[in-house]
């Protein structure tokens, strides 16, 4: 146990560090909730008047996401700034991430390899979708409006890809984040010149 001067010897960093390693999933939920959330604030402030702030949101976000219009939601009439596959891989996340908080000492991680597994039907939907789309194949058929074949496989292996970084990663992070923390400013006492 440290006293109160010897953590006050610590630099401000390692303290930063060492509360970051503490609430790492605080954290990433609600980093992951901005993120999942923010696509879905674009139409809503288009809608109520204020379209500048909506369009920066949405254009903020077509780096990471394609946004086709026939591949995304529709929300206050206006179009949610990514796609189905994001919405349910980023939205999956979160709320993986906070059931996660209620039973994260009863998950164990998954193998490397179960991971991979678990990848592949994503790595298959998108990776088709990708070529459909550069080569005009018509693999695709069926359709993209929601309900479609199409739709629910991008939703299925999106939730899924969420899932499996839940049960690959997260119970890592929650074993071994925390007990980085007694290590931080060990290294090397600090001495004040």
């Amino acid at each position: 146990m440290t006293t109160d001067a010897s953590f006050r010897a610590i630099p401000w960093i390692d303290r930063a560090v060492a509360w970051m390693f503490r609430r790492w999933l605080l954290i990433t939920n609600g980093l992951l909730g901005i993120y999942a959330g923010l696509p879905w604030l674009s139409p809503w402030l288009k809608a109520n008047g204020h379209p500048l702030a909506g369009e920066i949101i949405f254009r903020i976000y077509t780096p990471l996401c394609h946004q086709r219009p026939e591949r995304s939601f529709c929300f206050c009439g206006y179009q949610v700034a990514f796609c189905h596959r994001c919405t349910s891989l980023y939205g999956g996340l979160f709320i993986a991430g906070v059931l996660f908080s209620f039973v994260r000492r009863r998950v164990r991680p998954i193998s490397l390899r179960s991971g991979a597994f678990l990848l592949l039907p994503i790595t298959l939907d998108a990776g088709s979708h990708m070529i459909n789309d550069l080569l005009n194949l018509g693999w695709r058929g069926g359709g993209d409006d929601v309900g479609s074949l199409n739709f629910w496989l991008r939703m299925i292996t999106g939730a899924l890809a969420a899932l499996t970084v839940l049960l690959v990663v997260y119970p890592r992070l929650d074993r071994e984040l925390p007990a980085q923390v007694q290590h931080i400013g060990a290294s090397g006492r600090y001495e004040a010149s």
